[in-house]
């Protein structure tokens, strides 16, 4: 009796072995086909893209970023997979009412221009791949960023071939174009002061030892490989009417600075001497870990019109920006810490 027991007991133990085998082997997952497409604490993907130069747009072509459509799963695709991918209007808009609100659509999130980008609308995914990279080419030159500019992608639902994901996050891409240069990014501003003038557009010794304005940072954007536009005194990109305050700033050969105002309203003039510098030093714990500055020093004027009477104001001093470069990326776009 015993032996017939453990028989049937070996019996029972060896399918269910088999029984989990077979399991194991098969699809846990459904081949489900989304963006890898991480978002940060404002739900979108932030894409840094360096602009390029005339002759280097010439050699290399076009700024491409490359975008991975992943399939989901435990086991490999059989077939290839054509992949439909579309614009994503609707999520943009939603994605601005949830996050910034009706009252505030100066500010929204805008979707990028249809002349500043060209991505494949199909996408073939090779049997048995379960990444593969979609170019997406971009001129930055049609992107004003006075705006914050969203490229906004989802995986075509209802099509032959594949499922799209169904989870969050993964169906779209909310991609946050930012284009940079060797001189954009936050400054520290903090050493930048500013005084307001006279009843009679004066900077008395008296109005200048009053309390002066400050500001932390200042935020400079990339117009191109050498160029890029700030606003000054206190005005950010929150201010409704910063698109008439754009002051442009070329960094010329040897520290030479050259400004330009867009709108002659705000009087912008700059008083004396300016000049940059790019100094580098290398982390001490962390040598491979390259620290780039960019040191502005310049006194300017302008008039400022947002409030209820014009005032004309001067900031004079110095502003700081810092990049960390991880010299073990050769690719330099990757290897930036922002």
């Amino acid at each position: 009796m015993n032996k017939i027991l453990n028989i049937i007991i070996a019996v029972a133990a060896l399918t269910f072995c088999f029984s989990c085998n077979n399991e194991w082997e098969d699809e846990q997952f459904a081949h489900y086909v989304g963006f890898k497409a991480p978002i940060d604490s404002e739900g979108v993907t932030p894409v840094y893209l360096k602009m390029r130069s005339p002759e280097e747009i010439a050699e290399k072509g076009p700024v491409t970023y490359q975008l991975p459509l992943v399939v989901s799963g435990s086991t490999p695709h059989s077939g290839d997979l054509n992949v439909k991918v579309e614009l994503d209007l609707d999520s943009l808009e939603q994605l601005n009412l949830k996050n910034i609100g009706f009252n505030r659509q100066d500010i929204w999130w805008v979707a990028a221009p249809e002349d500043s980008y060209t991505f494949p609308s199909n996408v073939t995914i090779p049997s048995g791949q379960a990444v593969t990279l979609m170019p997406i080419e971009f001129d930055l030159t049609k992107l004003d960023l006075v705006n914050r500019y969203i490229l906004p992608l989802k995986v075509a639902e209802n099509q032959p071939g594949y499922t799209a994901n169904t989870r969050k996050h993964y169906n779209n891409a909310m991609l946050n174009i930012i284009p940079f240069n060797d001189f954009s990014g936050d400054y520290g501003a903090s050493t930048m002061l500013g005084y307001s003038a006279d009843d009679n557009g004066e900077f008395t010794s008296a109005m200048m030892a009053l309390q002066p304005l400050t500001v932390s940072d200042k935020t400079f954007y990339a117009v191109d490989d050498n160029t890029a536009f700030f606003y000054p005194g206190v005005i950010d990109h929150t201010y409704k009417q910063r698109a008439d305050y754009k002051v442009f700033v070329h960094f010329g050969i040897g520290g030479a600075l050259t400004f330009e105002a867009e709108n002659p309203e705000i009087d912008f003039q700059v008083v004396g001497a300016s000049s940059y510098e790019q100094p580098e030093r290398y982390d001490d714990n962390k040598p491979y870990l390259l620290y780039k500055y960019v040191i502005l020093q310049f006194t300017y004027d302008f008039t400022d019109h947002t409030g209820a009477v014009p005032t004309r104001y001067r900031f004079k001093g110095a502003m700081t920006m810092q990049r960390a470069v991880n010299t073990q990326i050769p690719d330099e776009d990757q290897a930036i810490q922002w």
